[in-house]
């Protein structure tokens, strides 16, 4: 006799939004009971080496308020209804990065943006209390922290960053193409490309005061800027720049050349500039440049 045909496997039911919140607030609640009941034993056990930055007090109880900050920040999300409004800090409110109103208005990205901020708060502030050292050594141990912090930024990511995202979708992909194509070149030229090469040009745009070229030798060109005064200051201005420098650092343009300013008082102002350096220059030393000046 042949036995019925068993019924189809049903299909798991799709949880509901408010099954979902309900379990991932066990889930936390769970791993926060768990690491207050460690921090615990690390406190209470005379067998546990005090190790600092691991096992010392203020580490411990940097730990313990961080996983709190970080319990009341996901309670805000999975239940906004019941959590308490809490005024966003000044500093995160300005903070360029999450200007868009992408990064608030989406739960998603909201979420990344503030897990993001109270890390960062988190980390920089461990720093500050660190012990044993000294002003200068606190200052570097701030800048590469700041500077390692603001690297993970999820602005930094295409997966993390809503603009990214919102662009590629209208786009088709083609703006990571075109990110693709600049960095490759930039690895090529071995240097970053940070503006339009082409969108500037001396004496167009840029280093637009008058002026004439003097003198040249093989490291550098003495420029002397045209008056604009019927009578000028008996003695000149002369402005070595830095090497690293083009002439223009003080010409950019005509509402911000201190160049332009100093002759318009009546100075008469010459400059220096440095001819770029190229394979013809491997031998020339900073001595070179001293006695040429």
């Amino acid at each position: 006799m042949a036995e019925p045909d068993s019924p189809p496997p049903q299909p798991l039911p799709i949880p509901s939004l408010e099954d979902m919140q309900h379990w991932t607030c066990v889930m936390g609640r769970t791993q926060q009971m768990m690491l207050e009941a460690g921090l615990q034993t690390i406190e209470e056990s005379p067998a546990v080496p005090i190790i600092p930055g691991f096992t010392d007090p203020r580490t411990i109880e940097r730990a313990r308020d961080f996983w709190t900050d970080s319990m009341k920040l996901w309670g805000r999300f999975l239940a906004p209804a019941d959590a308490s409004v809490e005024p966003e800090a000044p500093a995160h409110a300005k903070d360029k990065r999450f200007k868009d109103a992408a990064w608030r208005d989406n739960p998603v990205f909201d979420w990344i943006r503030q897990s993001y901020l109270l890390m960062s708060d988190h980390i920089q502030r461990g720093v500050d209390e660190l012990d044993g050292l000294d002003p200068a050594q606190r200052e570097k141990l701030r800048f590469a922290t700041r500077n390692i912090v603001e690297a993970m930024s999820p602005s930094n990511f295409p997966a993390t960053n809503p603009l990214v995202i919102a662009r590629t979708v209208e786009t088709g992909g083609e703006n990571l193409l075109s990110g693709m194509q600049h960095m490759l070149a930039d690895l090529t030229k071995g240097q970053l490309t940070h503006t339009d090469p082409n969108a500037f040009e001396v004496g167009r745009n840029i280093a637009t005061t008058p002026g004439k070229v003097i003198k040249r030798t093989p490291l550098y060109e003495l420029i002397q800027y045209s008056p604009t005064t019927k009578e000028v200051i008996e003695t000149p201005l002369v402005i070595f720049p830095p090497w690293i420098n083009r002439f223009y650092i003080l010409d950019l343009t005509a509402e911000k050349s201190f160049i332009k300013w100093a002759v318009d008082q009546g100075l008469t102002v010459f400059m220096v500039s440095w001819r770029s350096a190229d394979a013809s220059m491997k031998d020339v030393t900073w001595d070179d440049y001293v006695e040429a000046g």
